[in-house]
């Protein structure tokens, strides 16, 4: 979607600054107090500014409804990729090279929550976060890069992703073996990127996500 206007420039900026916030991680530092409040109120904020844009791509299923086909394809290529190729395979390899137990410090956390507070946290993990997630990945980032060059808009995009979702406890707990487990966030990365860019519609990789996160939530739900 092609943007002009002070609107979008507002968008990009309020999503960078969200961005710089999320990946860094420092909201871990924030407390309960104002700060803490201001992020909530930013995330809600980036999320509802894009909710036009996200509705008026849904409805471009109705030109398009063979678009909708690719929700099942890149979640064959999650299950096969991500999944079963990184997660089953290449990170427990790497785990075992370097003598460690293979654990996932970001799904343990995510789960711990979800426990303590179900409905709020499977809302937050399983919507909000995911909507909130392509926002800042799909449409900010790749979204700023791409006219530069696909393949940084890619790498970038992915490494973000996935240090993101590992900074908690590779870098502020301390534990660098849980770097191992950023290529398989980064691998779900690429794939939503790939799509995104094939589509130029966030519906698609904000409906995969959300079905992937329901997915892994109710696994984890029926283990234990």
């Amino acid at each position: 979607m092609k943007e002009h206007g002070a609107f979008y420039i507002f968008k990009r900026i309020i999503c960078v600054f969200m961005l710089v916030l999320y990946v860094s991680g420092v909201q871990q530092f924030f407390g309960g107090g104002i700060l803490s409040l201001a992020y909530i109120v930013l995330m809600f904020l980036v999320v509802i500014i894009m909710i036009p844009d996200i509705l008026k791509e849904g409805k471009a299923f109705k030109q398009s409804p063979k678009t909708l086909l690719l929700i099942p394809l890149g979640l064959l290529m999650v299950i096969l990729l991500d999944n079963l190729l990184m997660e089953n395979i290449i990170q427990p390899i790497l785990f075992k090279a370097v003598g460690v137990a293979e654990e996932n410090a970001n799904t343990e956390r995510v789960f711990g929550m979800i426990r303590k507070n179900p409905a709020v946290m499977v809302f937050l993990s399983c919507i909000f976060g995911p909507v909130l997630e392509e926002i800042l990945y799909r449409y900010t980032v790749f979204g700023l890069i791409e006219t530069k060059s696909k393949p940084v808009a890619h790498f970038v995009t992915a490494l973000l992703f996935g240090l993101q979702h590992v900074i908690d406890a590779g870098i502020y707990g301390g534990d660098i073996t849980q770097f191992i487990n950023i290529s398989g966030y980064m691998m779900f990365s690429f794939i939503m990127s790939g799509l995104y860019s094939k589509t130029k519609n966030l519906c698609i990789p904000i409906a995969i996500h959300i079905i992937v996160n329901l997915l892994g939530v109710s696994i984890m739900l029926l283990q234990y």
